[in-house]
């Protein structure tokens, strides 16, 4: 019978703790470490063992993107699972981009999830991701150009239409039309969900 070797990344103890419960009772797999930082369980005595690392996203520190890319690089026989609460496609494109093998929501069964840790075990495995529909999709492919970059920093820093485009040197229509693509980009509707969304993503960084 063949172990896989797991490490849990969440700042929320109980999910952390209550994830490795119901994990330990899987024959197939070992939950080997568990912390709130990804350096507390790749920095750990038991790091070399790991296997598959399930990834939080909203964690203090650099943003999950950066971390997957590290681990890539570093340890690549370690297999990345993202584990969120965020249906988000931008956010899932980016991170399977940056390296991880799977994007797994917080509410996916228990059954499914070992399922898919035992997929990501197996270095040719293909991810297997929640469906989206084609627009969103569309949307989750279509990089922030420069500019769109420098209006959602604004944006971040609760700047106005005016503000920004006195701060850029542009008409006030220029930087609504750029607000608009940053939006529709992001998947988002409103400011407050795209610096949510860029935040997540560490477009802000």
């Amino acid at each position: 019978m063949t172990v896989t070797h797991v490490a849990i990344v969440d700042d929320h103890q109980l999910f952390r703790e209550g994830l490795a419960t119901i994990l330990a009772a899987v024959p197939t797999i070992r939950v080997v470490a568990h912390g709130e930082r990804p350096s507390d369980v790749l920095d750990s005595p038991e790091a070399a063992a790991i296997d598959v690392l399930l990834l939080d996203v909203e964690l203090d520190g650099p943003p999950a993107r950066t971390t997957i890319a590290t681990v890539r690089r570093t340890r690549p026989d370690i297999r990345v699972v993202v584990l969120t609460m965020h249906r988000d496609a931008v956010l899932r494109r980016t991170l399977l981009d940056a390296g991880a093998v799977d994007f797994v929501t917080k509410d996916t069964p228990s059954r499914e999830l070992v399922d898919r840790i035992a997929r990501a075990a197996h270095a040719d495995a293909a991810p297997v991701t929640f469906p989206v529909d084609l627009v969103t999709e569309a949307r989750a492919g279509s990089p922030l150009s420069d500019r769109e970059l420098e209006v959602l920093r604004l944006l971040a820093a609760a700047r106005t239409n005016a503000e920004i485009a006195a701060d850029l040197q542009l008409a006030i229509g220029t930087v609504k039309r750029h607000v608009y693509n940053v939006f529709r980009k992001l998947d988002v509707g409103s400011r407050v969900g795209a610096v949510a969304a860029a935040t997540r993503l560490g477009l802000l960084s």
